[in-house]
């Protein structure tokens, strides 16, 4: 398929749900930095999984530590999904671009999500991110390791992605009162993706 409107991703998750569920890894290959965040914010406490997908593996792994989950996802296919499977937990279809929950969480993920925001979304995302989390707590997104634009083909789809500078992100992070705990690019034990984890002071 040819590449689509840069706010088609939702429809287009819709149509490759099963394919994404099927190809996503399921290994937690991201396990070091999820680990980073369970020993780092209390116990049993309050995560927001912002683009959660079908819920595994992120989501799930939080849920099996106890921890309680919020899932927002634009995808309602996506977010049907995670009902069946983890009923106990909160899920909102919703754009993360637009979410005003009125509460604060522990930990907050925006992961392999966040980058399909177009550039000036991204800028936007950080008063969401700090309007959200608690002091103390564990900010963690993926991003590419360089300024640009690009579109990937996904189960016969393109969709787009977008990445910011390493310095523009880190200047936003200060500005939220954000310290990066972990800049890691390019990570080959996590596919490839640049790793950011920082905390709320």
């Amino acid at each position: 398929m040819s590449k689509m409107n840069k706010t088609k991703v939702y429809e287009v998750y819709d149509e490759i749900i099963n394919w994404f569920d099927d190809a996503r890894n399921k290994s937690l290959m991201e396990s070091e930095y999820l680990h980073l965040i369970v020993n780092t914010i209390p116990p049993k406490g309050n995560i927001l999984d912002l683009g959660c997908g079908t819920g595994e593996p992120i989501a799930q792994f939080f849920i099996e530590k106890g921890f309680k989950v919020t899932g927002i996802d634009g995808s309602q296919k996506m977010i049907e999904r995670c009902k069946k499977r983890f009923p106990s937990e909160r899920w909102i279809r919703s754009d993360m671009r637009n979410i005003n929950l009125h509460q604060q969480f522990d930990a907050i993920l925006a992961w392999h999500s966040f980058f399909h925001l177009d550039h000036d979304s991204q800028r936007n995302m950080f008063k969401i991110f700090s309007s959200h989390i608690k002091p103390g707590g564990v900010l963690a997104f993926t991003s590419g390791d360089e300024e640009g634009e690009v579109w990937s083909d996904n189960g016969g789809h393109q969709l787009y992605h977008a990445s910011l500078a390493t310095k523009e992100y880190n200047r936003l992070l200060e500005s939220f009162s954000f310290k990066v705990l972990i800049h890691k690019v390019r990570d080959p034990e996590c596919g490839e993706a640049t790793i950011w984890v920082a905390q709320k002071m």
